[in-house]
């Protein structure tokens, strides 16, 4: 339920907002620029995911390229919370600067390992339409997701600070929960997002709004906040309160009127959850304890031997649904009869220290195993090679429902 109020007017001038945009893009263009003219190494990969040492135990994904200076990443990317290197185990606690800085990425997943993200560390990825943050991250950095094509995010509780230009150009951002916690929108943090419809804001005092151009010839978006009380501070904000950009209104409650949500086996070792909607989900582990917050549309968990038992409930960062719904995840055979064209076994050999697979899976993953049973690749099904793997092993390859051993 909305209810509505009065709100002063924006003092800002268009014209010195304007210019102040355009520097912004152009000082995340120069930035760009430095960061593709510098030579860049990982120290290891492993699962498609390329990595650098921070710390006798944490690794960071950092960025990759080929030669000709475009990302590796690509697809969808769900990042483990924990990489094996040379037989030690790393947490995966950071996202450098740029890691996947206009990767050709679609979807992409963080781990609560996963406590601070760089600078423009999605920039630029135009085909992102899903982005979800890991549960324990610290700040949302400058420009972190600026230019993708993100259409619901929700911003974990415990972020104080959301950097310059950290959302700005995601022209298809539709909704964005803030958390309680929230204190200060950088410069610019949601500037030129003019299909912006809704913020949920969950912070009692309105967060300080830094620089003159936030929201800036936006209008028509629904700022909820969290009590009546809460909306009177709103309305005697100079940003927040500015009728011309904002409605203003309260929330009593929220609900969930879906009876499940659908769960597919990607056979890549993941479950892929259907979720979308233009809400937020918070999913609990079958501990209790809270294991994600996304506003994303699907949410991948790691497909058990087992069933294994999850809860989710419907959350606008504000207030939780009661209505909260049982989920059950695990391995269970079915038998399908797949058309002709698609029971061709793809083609997979190793050559020259990389593994070569050949023929489109339609949506199919491959995944790259040691004899002991380490991960070292998984990604959706190219015509590709695989290579930066140990030499002098013994490697299973699974391609859909196709297995090789294969010698490097």
């Amino acid at each position: 339920m909305k209810t509505s109020t009065q709100y002063s007017q924006y003092p800002c001038r268009d014209g010195l907002g304007d210019v102040a945009s355009a520097l912004r893009r152009f000082c995340l263009a120069f930035f760009a620029l430095c960061i593709s003219l510098t030579s860049l190494a990982w120290d290891f990969t492993s699962g498609g995911f390329y990595y650098e040492f921070t710390g006798d135990d944490e690794v960071a994904l950092c960025r990759a390229t080929d030669e000709r200076g475009a990302s590796l990443y690509h697809g969808v990317l769900v990042v483990p919370e924990r990489v094996y290197c040379e037989g030690m185990n790393y947490r995966v606690a950071a996202i450098a600067d740029s890691a996947m800085l206009d990767a050709d990425v679609t979807e992409v997943q963080l781990p609560r390992s996963v406590t601070r993200i760089g600078r423009a560390a999605f920039a630029g990825c135009d085909r992102l339409g899903s982005l979800t943050l890991p549960l324990d991250l610290e700040a949302v950095p400058p420009y972190m997701m600026a230019g993708t094509d993100v259409a619901n995010l929700a911003v974990p509780d415990g972020v104080a600070e959301i950097g310059e230009g950290a959302f700005s150009n995601c022209v298809n951002l539709h909704t964005v929960f803030l958390p309680a916690s929230l204190t200060e929108l950088g410069a610019g943090a949601l500037s030129d997002c003019f299909n912006l419809f809704e913020v949920y804001c969950a912070a009692p005092w309105p967060p300080l709004v830094s620089g003159c151009d936030n929201f800036l010839a936006m209008s028509g978006i629904d700022l909820i906040v969290e009590s009546e009380r809460a909306l009177g501070r709103y309305a005697d904000h100079p940003v927040w309160g500015d009728g011309d950009r904002f409605s203003l209104w309260t929330n009593d409650d929220i609900y969930l009127n879906r009876g499940e949500l659908p769960a597919e086996e990607m056979g890549n070792g993941f479950t892929r959850v259907g979720l979308g909607g233009n809400m937020a989900f918070r999913i609990y582990g079958p501990d209790g304890y809270p294991m994600a917050l996304t506003a994303a549309d699907h949410y991948y968990i790691a497909t058990p031997e087992g069933t294994t038992d999850y809860v989710v409930a419907a959350t606008n960062l504000i207030h939780e649904s009661d209505n909260v719904l049982a989920l059950a995840v695990g391995h269970t055979p079915t038998a399908i009869e797949l058309p002709e064209a698609e029971k061709l076994e793809p083609e997979i050999w190793a050559y020259g220290g990389a593994i070569y697979v050949r023929g489109d899976r339609n949506g199919t993953w491959t995944s790259v195993y040691g004899t002991d049973g380490r991960l070292y690749y998984q990604h959706p099904t190219l015509d590709t090679f695989i290579d930066g793997l140990p030499q002098g092993r013994i490697y299973i390859v699974i391609v859909g429902n196709t297995v090789r051993k294969v010698a490097l």
